[in-house]
């Protein structure tokens, strides 16, 4: 049992770097069951296999307020990333991705 007031530098060093070493050994398992409990699912469940519903869905209407908000707020982003004002670049096409 610790009896005395202060702690040695190296054994407070070695203590410290075992705690560290406990958590992350810690969140290497929990990767590593969370990537094995997906690949487990998906073997059982049949993952591989992409649901034909959703493909033969048709796109829902957008109205054309929301389409220029949209453009709104692409160009605004796009600009602050560029550090260009909106005026010096154009917007050609719009593709949704996944």
């Amino acid at each position: 049992m610790w009896t005395e007031p202060t702690m040695p530098f190296g054994t407070s060093f070695i203590v410290s770097l075992m705690g560290m070493m406990v958590v992350f050994l810690a969140l290497i398992v929990l990767a590593l069951a969370v990537m094995l409990i997906s690949k487990l699912l998906r073997t059982f469940l049949g993952g591989s296999e992409k649901p034909a519903a959703a493909a033969a869905a048709p796109a829902p209407a957008v109205s054309d307020e929301a389409d220029k908000e949209l453009l709104a707020v692409l160009m605004a982003t796009i600009g602050e990333d560029l550090g260009l004002p909106a005026n010096q670049f154009r917007i050609v096409s719009v593709k949704e991705i996944g």
